[in-house]
């Protein structure tokens, strides 16, 4: 499929099950926004699956793909044995690995190559939410094209992408570029030590919920954000409203009218 009609298949992320999914969260019992990005990443995840009831909202199948260009071959090679820090972070969380080498000679032939890719690995894991990583220097352009492909086409089979690193920021800043729809499928794993890496967020509109201090984007932050994902569900799947706990008349501390009207936990996102 060409990488038009993937951009043709990308639609918007379902509001409506954003704003109901926000709504349970704020009537948890807990303070209005005290779980801050875990409820923004879960209920932006919520509105890419269309899905907002407890017990619809499953935890994801996760899948991280690190993408190299030749020059990383020895790298990938580690990685695609198991012996990179990454491997062991993905297993904690209960992700596969999958190592991508762009092989393409053009920016064109790229976006269709790592477009390619994700289609045949979305289809083989039947995953719900992607990390990116990358080996490659963040100057090399046609990594950068195949990794744009493929989110492009993560987008337009609903799957969100979790960032790591420079590389991959510049990546989605290049999706962007062809379909500006394909940002709300972003989320930021974290703000990793390279150069220019909280810059490139920024040009994103992304705010990362980690600051790890790793100075590569090979997808160790991204996969730990996983977790977070996973804890933002379990607080919405497992957590009660007042109306479920048979509260009728909420305490001041945690009443929802007191904390619309200013209190200290609601923040921004």
């Amino acid at each position: 499929m060409h990488i038009e009609e993937i951009i043709g298949k990308i639609r918007p992320l379902n509001e409506n099950c954003v704003r109901l999914a926000q709504e349970r969260f704020d009537a948890l019992i807990k303070p209005i926004g005290s779980l801050a990005k875990l409820e923004k990443m879960t209920t932006r995840y919520a509105g890419i699956i269309e899905k907002y009831k407890k017990e619809e909202l499953e935890y994801p199948k996760k899948v991280l793909l690190v993408w190299c260009g030749i020059e990383q071959a020895q790298a990938a090679e580690k990685v695609l044995r198991g012996q990179w820090p990454v491997n062991v972070l993905a297993q904690s969380v209960g992700a596969k690995v999958h190592t991508l080498l762009v092989t393409a000679a053009s920016l064109t032939e790229a976006l269709e190559e790592g477009s390619d890719l994700v289609q045949e690995i979305a289809s083989k894991e039947e995953c719900d939410v992607l990390a990116f990583g990358c080996l490659a220097d963040s100057k090399n352009a046609v990594v950068q094209a195949a990794m744009a492909g493929g989110m492009l086409q993560a987008a337009a089979l609903r799957v969100p992408v979790i960032l790591d690193g420079v590389a991959t920021s510049a990546a989605a800043g290049k999706a962007i570029q062809l379909a500006e729809g394909v940002k709300e499928f972003f989320m930021a794993g974290h703000v990793s030590d390279e150069e220019g890496a909280e810059a490139e967020l920024a040009k994103l509109g992304l705010d990362a919920p980690l600051r790890l201090n790793i100075p590569s984007g090979a997808g160790e932050g991204a996969v730990i954000a996983m977790s977070l994902l996973d804890a933002g569900i379990r607080a919405y799947k497992d957590m009660e409203t007042f109306e479920e706990a048979g509260v009728h008349d909420e305490v001041k501390d945690f009443s929802r009218k007191e904390e619309k009207q200013g209190s200290h936990w609601q923040q921004e996102c």
